[in-house]
């Protein structure tokens, strides 16, 4: 629902048919899933995955998405999601950015956990 979100929210100045579709849409999956619980569950050793990716040229501007989660067992612990800051020539460019966007997040906390 998140992936969701962030993009609906980058297209509330000029939305399209296809934008309104995509939040009714939304809106119904919320409406059916209202009485599901999020569940998390911590492993037996504390062991962290991070999970990263990118997502070549969405926006209308042509730019990537970030998409970051971490968990530490059963279910994202964080999740994070943005819009790149440049453009990028390539999916494999698109996935380094992620990769540089989101290691700040990966490495506080490693040293913090």
């Amino acid at each position: 629902i998140e992936t969701a979100i962030a993009f609906l929210t980058t297209r509330v100045r000029e939305p399209d048919n296809d934008d309104w579709g995509k939040l009714k849409r939304m809106m119904k999956y919320l409406q059916a899933t209202k009485g599901l619980v999020r569940r998390l569950e911590a492993g037996n050793a504390l062991v962290i995955k991070w999970y990263i990716d990118g997502a070549h040229s969405v926006h209308h501007d042509m730019r990537g998405h970030t998409g970051a989660a971490m968990t530490l067992g059963k279910g994202a612990a964080y999740s994070s999601l943005s819009k790149q800051k440049i453009n990028t020539m390539s999916s494999t460019e698109t996935e380094l950015i992620a990769i540089n966007d989101k290691m700040g997040h990966v490495l506080w906390t490693k040293y913090f956990l």
